[in-house]
């Protein structure tokens, strides 16, 4: 177009790019792959954790397992180790070396026992059972009155005692004996709050008595290379 000075007026417009079809169908697949992505790392994530709690389940049954394993065949060599020592003292006197006591310790059950002919006091036996990192016996069971009975016929001292008359009797522990392994033999009388044993039974007497004693500690674990 030609104006009046004679110059020509160019007449451009602004065109706006047409979308092309390709553009608007990639917004709605890229959401779609984008939620399948999604859906697969919360998959994942999902799996890893249910997978480390299948493992944690998996390795607390496997401890359980070994450790009533381990049990099982510590109360077998405990057994058969007590068995030798038994075999053993009736033929030479002496105990087998499977056992996990020190010498002249008797080994029974879960503990070791120590006879010991010195005429102290209560707590005098007490403390002389105390430098041996041990105590004075306790009798929890009719197989270990049965089998202290069997071992020794003198009188001697037990972990059992009182405060005074009007006090009930405990182990140094401070559990209360059960009457379903023995009663006391007497009421004691005023000042009779110590206790020792003889002949399977349990008696009170006076603290400064002086009488042989009876120690117990835990044993060890048993000799298991030595059984064979």
């Amino acid at each position: 177009m030609q104006d009046e000075d004679g110059y020509v007026t160019l007449n451009i417009k602004g065109r706006k790019p047409a979308l092309t079809s390709v553009d608007s169908a990639s917004s709605p697949l890229w959401r779609v792959m984008a939620l399948i992505l999604l859906t697969l790392c919360v998959g994942l994530v999902i799996g890893l954790v249910a997978l480390w709690m299948m493992s944690a389940t998996e390795l607390n049954y496997l401890q359980v397992e070994n450790k009533n394993f381990s049990g099982t065949l510590h109360r077998l060599a405990q057994q058969f180790c007590q068995y030798l020592i038994k075999q053993s003292e009736q033929k030479s006197g002496a105990s087998h070396k499977c056992s996990p006591c020190d010498r002249n310790w008797r080994y029974y059950g879960d503990s070791c026992y120590g006879f010991f002919s010195h005429n102290l006091t209560w707590e005098e036996s007490k403390q002389y059972c105390v430098n041996m990192n041990a105590t004075l016996l306790k009798i929890t069971s009719q197989k270990v009155l049965e089998y202290v009975k069997s071992r020794t016929g003198f009188i001697r001292w037990v972990g059992l005692s009182r405060k005074n008359t009007n006090e009930v009797w405990r182990w140094e522990d401070g559990s209360v004996p059960s009457k379903d392994v023995f009663e006391l033999s007497g009421n004691g009388g005023d000042n009779m709050n110590c206790a020792y044993f003889y002949n399977g039974k349990i008696y009170p007497t006076f603290c400064n008595d002086k009488h042989y004693l009876m120690c117990e500690r835990k044993a060890g674990l048993t000799k298991v290379d030595t059984l064979l």
